[in-house]
């Protein structure tokens, strides 16, 4: 798969996660924590292999770096705003469904323009980057550290 595949499958993940999660009720609380949970674990990696990968690849041929990183901060400050809302709170998925339009805008600004301008890299390239990309997010996804970091970001947004 090619670096922008595997970015669009892994939005597409996090689109679902935010459906779902807009879709529950006061009363499924559990859903909720777990889906919220769920979102801020995939989140987290999702900018880490972006971070990581994608972004230092694309520097010298995509002018969107500063956006995508200005819309990064703007995807953590409605994030936080979702796990400082009580589950059974009715303005819960108002909140969510912020951030899911924050989500999309920074989705499509990506995959509409900044994954294009990414094919000057040449196909050999891009499918490098994209077997990186998938490598470095499975061990996220696997990773004790991540699981550590999610459950610090968790209890420090809770807080704040």
């Amino acid at each position: 798969m090619k670096a922008d595949e595997v970015l669009i499958a892994h939005h597409d993940v996090l689109r679902g996660l935010l459906r779902q999660l807009a879709e529950t009720t006061d009363g499924q609380v559990a859903d909720r924590r777990r889906l919220r949970d769920d979102l801020l674990r995939e989140l987290e990696v999702h900018t880490q292999i972006e971070d990581e990968l994608f972004y230092p690849a694309v520097r010298d041929v995509s002018p969107l770096l500063s956006v995508a990183h200005a819309e990064h901060r703007q995807i953590d400050d409605q994030l936080a705003t979702v796990m400082r809302t009580s589950l059974d709170d009715p303005e819960f998925v108002t909140e969510v469904r912020m951030l899911e339009s924050t989500l999309r805008h920074h989705t499509f600004e990506e995959e509409q323009r900044m994954f294009p301008q990414a094919h000057a890299l040449g196909e050999e390239r891009l499918e490098e980057l994209g077997r990186q990309l998938q490598e470095r997010q499975d061990e996220l996804g696997r990773s004790g550290a991540m699981r550590l970091i999610v459950r610090l970001k968790r209890m420090t947004l809770k807080l704040v």
